[in-house]
């Protein structure tokens, strides 16, 4: 994932998301496997490098989608509990 258009000065680099960076969180998230949703994934790393949020930061959020996926929890796995009203309108 190469997002050309993306800039780390874009985006705030700590308090509340944004609505874009959660889109670009949630569109990795779609493409990426359960297992690999943790901060040392290269990937996760260079997103989070890009929105201006840590890489465990990046991963707490896209686990925090992984509790909100029927395809996910309809096998037993949970993700994280804290998914914000924003994460669930996303």
């Amino acid at each position: 994932m190469k997002p050309t258009s993306i800039t780390a000065t874009r985006f705030p680099s700590s308090g509340n998301w944004t609505s874009e960076q959660l889109r670009l969180a949630f569109y990795f998230y779609c493409q990426t496997p359960f297992g690999k949703l943790h901060g040392k994934n290269p990937q996760i790393v260079e997103l989070a490098s890009l929105i201006g949020r840590t890489p465990s930061a990046l991963a707490m959020k896209l686990v925090n989608f992984a509790s909100l996926d029927p395809s996910i929890t309809d096998t037993g796995r949970k993700g994280l509990s804290g998914a914000s009203a924003l994460d669930r309108e996303t």
